[in-house]
């Protein structure tokens, strides 16, 4: 964005909200600066480079989220951190799918629910299952965790003998909320954001954030018992930031540690066979820009 094109869309921004718009016009120019600052931080370290045979993704998951929690899961009793290459999801799949690994990508199914697939959709992955183009539900505004779980042990069993690696990335604890849904409102309809400019209080973000991180865990625990890994990981694309550093949300390049330094719980996963999964790849036609606003990203 050119400087006049961002001194108009500020105009914008401030006419629409007020001392609100110039609050979060004021805040993208701190985002530049941090941005313009990310070499003095560590980079981070791509998933390939450490061992797994199952990734689970959290959208979103702060650390201390899953650190206050963990103790209401069993599975998450080996504890550890992880730097990761990005602070957006679009950002981690460019990241993470290079060249590099092109051996390992060919041995990886990619489960995955984030509205940023279609980015990586044309690698040669042993299996793909963009769960985002037909798990969609109107009702919670984004994809449920239940859907997510059922592709991934479908696909699991499917390919038990040739299958080195299995990713399987759920949406929440990202917004929306499906137990706790808080909302959004006006033009800034991103909860972080929201939270910025005082239109929710941090107790209620955070209590709706945490009741998401419970649900999809609940779920988690439930392809651990029907997927087989030796070594199965808790982790993240990136974190979330409710106000460090000036900072909410996970803006892109944005180097903070509450964004990029992410969850590593080591566990084990052994298909007991407790479930059947269900999976309806039925495709419909559908608004972009309605998902994206009901994700926060309008």
């Amino acid at each position: 964005m050119s400087f006049g094109d961002f001194l108009k869309v500020s105009r914008d921004w401030i006419r629409a909200e007020g001392i609100h718009g110039a609050k979060y016009s004021l805040n993208q120019v701190w985002m530049s600066v941090l941005r313009s600052l990310s070499p003095l931080f560590e980079q981070g370290t791509n998933v390939y480079e450490r061992e797994w045979d199952l990734l689970i993704i959290l959208d979103g998951c702060r650390v201390d989220a899953l650190d206050s929690v963990a103790h209401e899961h069993s599975f998450l009793n080996d504890q550890g951190t992880h730097r990761s290459t990005a602070s957006t999801s679009g950002e981690w799949m460019r990241t993470t799918f290079i060249d590099e690994y092109l051996d390992e990508i060919e041995n990886t199914i990619y489960v995955t629910a984030n509205h940023h697939s279609s980015e990586v959709e044309e690698l040669p992955f042993l299996a793909f299952e963009d769960v985002y183009n037909y798990g969609w539900d109107d009702d919670v505004g984004t994809i449920p965790a239940d859907v997510v779980t059922d592709v991934a042990i479908q696909a699991g069993r499917e390919h038990a003998d040739s299958c080195d690696r299995l990713i399987v990335h759920y949406m929440q604890p990202h917004f929306p909320s499906i137990p706790d849904p808080i909302g959004h409102g006006g033009k800034f309809d991103n909860v972080w954001k929201g939270l910025m400019i005082g239109r929710k209080t941090p107790e209620e973000v955070w209590e709706s954030y945490v009741s998401n991180l419970h649900y999809v865990l609940m779920h988690v625990d439930t392809l651990l018992h029907n997927v087989d890994a030796d070594t199965a990981v808790v982790s993240a694309d990136h974190g979330n930031a409710k106000g460090e550093w000036g900072v909410y949300d996970h803006p892109l390049g944005v180097p903070i540690d509450c964004v990029k330094t992410v969850p590593w719980y080591t566990t084990t996963a052994s298909d007991e066979r407790t479930r059947v999964p269900s999976v309806d790849r039925t495709t419909t036609d559908h608004d972009v820009t309605e998902r994206l606003a009901a994700l926060g990203y309008r």
